[in-house]
C-alpha cells in the first residue's frame, strides 16, 4: 500500500475512508481503476493481491518492467526472441506462449495495449534500414504476429553494429536504439511479462530466469 500511496501522491488504494474497511475485507483495491499508466497498474495490482502467494517479493518486483531501465527491458525482449519457439518464422503452433503472442485464439481479443500491426508502427524507411543486408525482406514480416516482432527486435539488437547504417528517421527524443523501440512499443515489455508470468516453465528457462527470480523462503520468514 505504501508504494501506491507514494506513486499517487497520498491516495489510498482501497478508496475513501468510509468504504475502506469493506474494500480491504473484500480485497477490492478500487484505487487501481484510477491509474492511467498500465505498467504501474500491473505492478501495483500484484503488490496488492489479496492472496499473499500472488504478491511478489522485493527481488521479483524489482524485475518488473516498471523498474527496468530501457536496456534491460529490451534485453528481456531479445532473450525471448532467442527462444526456439519464437525463432520459428512459421510459428510453433504447439506453443502456448507463441500462441498468445500471435493471438491465434481469435475468441480472445489481443491485448489493447498493443497495436494490431506492429510493422505499421515502424517508419517504412527505418524498416528498410533495419532489414538492409539481412536475410529477411520487410515484406516477409507479418505485422499481426508478435513472435516475429520479437525476432525482429532480437535481430536488430544483435546485428545493428555490424556495418554503417543511415540515421533512423523516427528517432524522436530517443538517444539509443533501445529507447527508439520503447518509444514505438512502450507496453510491449509489460504484455510479454504478463504472458510469461502465466507459464512457470518459461520463467525458469536459462535465458529468462534472471527476469523472474525464484525466492525460497524459510517457513515463517515472512514474519521476520
Amino acid at each position: 500500500m505504501l508504494a501506491f500511496y507514494i506513486l499517487t501522491k497520498g491516495k489510498h488504494p482501497f478508496g475513501p475512508e468510509f468504504r475502506r474497511q469493506q474494500n480491504l475485507h473484500d480485497g477490492n483495491p478500487v484505487g487501481l481503476s484510477k491509474l492511467s499508466d498500465p505498467v504501474v497498474k500491473d505492478l501495483l495490482s500484484q503488490m496488492l493481491a489479496r492472496d499473499l502467494r500472488e504478491r511478489p517479493y522485493v527481488e521479483q518486483a524489482l524485475k518488473h518492467p516498471y523498474f527496468l531501465p530501457s536496456e534491460d527491458q529490451m534485453k528481456f525482449l531479445e532473450a525471448l526472441g532467442n527462444e526456439p519457439e519464437i525463432k520459428s518464422f512459421k510459428g510453433d503452433r504447439s506453443c502456448a506462449v507463441s500462441g498468445e503472442l500471435d493471438n491465434r485464439d481469435l475468441s480472445r481479443p489481443r491485448s489493447s495495449l498493443l497495436p494490431n500491426d506492429w510493422k505499421a508502427v515502424i517508419d517504412p524507411d527505418d524498416l528498410k534500414t533495419f532489414c538492409a543486408g539481412g536475410p529477411t525482406r520487410p515484406s516477409r514480416f507479418d505485422g499481426s504476429r508478435y513472435t516475429q516482432c520479437l525476432r525482429f527486435i532480437r535481430n536488430v539488437r544483435q546485428h545493428w553494429g555490424d556495418k554503417p547504417r543511415p540515421p533512423l528517421k523516427a528517432m524522436g527524443t530517443a538517444t539509443s536504439l533501445d529507447e527508439y523501440f520503447l518509444q514505438l512499443f512502450p507496453t510491449l515489455p509489460l504484455v510479454v511479462h504478463q504472458i510469461i508470468r502465466k507459464h512457470p516453465d518459461w520463467k525458469t528457462r536459462l535465458s529468462l530466469k534472471e527476469f523472474f527470480p525464484v525466492i525460497n523462503r524459510r517457513a515463517g520468514s515472512d514474519a521476520d
